[in-house]
């Protein structure tokens, strides 16, 4: 390698008398040697340690990155490849420790995949993100929330197509470690919040009990079993400790809102995916006691919004219950 050298280094040179080491010592001393791989003063690059949370960020963007690789094919591509695109770039996307113009992964399969191994990339992705937010809940409530989102998206665009046409029922999130849709005594949900919940619910089944004295027929039943379960979610909220009853005899229904079979459809996707936000936009705050019950409750929701006509995967937003600025 040629180094350039400034005229004091020449002049340095041209002393025959000095030794070697000498020299070499002055020249490093002035500054003299410019361009040279061994320059003393410039500190060598240090490799990029991250901290348990970077750690937990960058392994769910791999996760999500499988997702999204293994999307090529298959009745969840789009509702996968949509959350899973979204997902990776609220992460900042992969980390790669020396970019490069052409990386190795790509943000779809070349062949087609599997269904399986789909499956198996979403069900990773949300057992990983389940356990990085419990272990993050103490130092990162963000990234908690985060994780906590992504693992409730994955999980309703997973069981959302064969929920389809079903009749109402609960069902709790996959993964979650109770099968609760409301909190045990003690939850740290103010009680102010749970009392509005239980109102929410209470409001829904007024709705659709409205919409069924309309309806004939199958409509109607299945119309009246819906309520009865939005009844009970909001007896169960009432029932705990320090939850006030605010619960009203009458509700405002729009008569346009059930004039029609149509209409009535809408009605009742718009109240479960209502319900659904509601309950995401809990999981930010949430403890580690508190956010299973909360994951259910809002997966139970959309999962049976998923069950009504007129659902689309579109109706579940990437990362439910947060708002990320564009």
């Amino acid at each position: 390698m040629m180094c350039r050298m400034t005229a004091a280094a020449s002049r340095i040179a041209r002393t025959a008398l000095r030794p070697a080491a000498a020299i070499v010592a002055a020249l490093v001393a002035t500054g003299a040697v410019t361009g040279c791989s061994w320059r003393a003063e410039t500190p060598p690059i240090e490799r990029r340690t991250p901290t348990p949370e970077v750690a937990m960020r960058d392994a769910a963007a791999v996760r999500e990155q499988a997702v999204l690789d293994a999307a090529g094919s298959g009745l969840l591509k789009e509702s996968t490849a949509r959350t899973a695109a979204a997902h990776l770039e609220a992460l900042g996307g992969v980390y790669v420790a020396t970019p490069s113009p052409s990386p190795e992964w790509s943000a779809t399969a070349s062949e087609p995949v599997p269904q399986h191994a789909l499956e198996d990339a979403v069900k990773a992705a949300i057992e990983g993100a389940l356990d990085a937010a419990s272990t993050a809940a103490a130092s990162d409530p963000s990234l908690t929330a985060l994780l906590r989102s992504i693992a409730l998206s994955h999980a309703v665009a997973l069981d959302a197509p064969a929920a389809a046409g079903e009749a109402p029922a609960a069902r709790p999130m996959p993964g979650t470690s109770t099968d609760s849709l409301v909190p045990a005594e003690g939850t740290a949900v103010p009680a102010a919040t749970l009392a509005a919940l239980a109102v929410d619910h209470d409001r829904a089944a007024f709705a659709l009990e409205v919409g069924a004295a309309r309806a004939e027929e199958d409509e109607r039943l299945a119309a009246l079993e819906l309520a009865a379960l939005h009844r009970a979610r909001a007896a169960d909220l009432i029932a705990l400790d320090g939850v006030d009853d605010a619960r009203a005899e009458l509700y405002a229904v729009s008569p346009d809102s059930v004039a029609s079979p149509a209409s009535r459809a809408a009605l009742a996707l718009a109240i479960e995916i209502d319900l659904a936000e509601r309950y995401a936009r809990l999981l930010g705050d949430a403890t580690a006691d508190d956010a299973d019950w909360i994951l259910n409750a809002s997966y139970d929701a959309y999962v049976r919004a998923a069950s009504l006509p007129g659902f689309a995967a579109t109706d579940v937003p990437a990362l439910p219950g947060l708002e990320l600025a564009d």
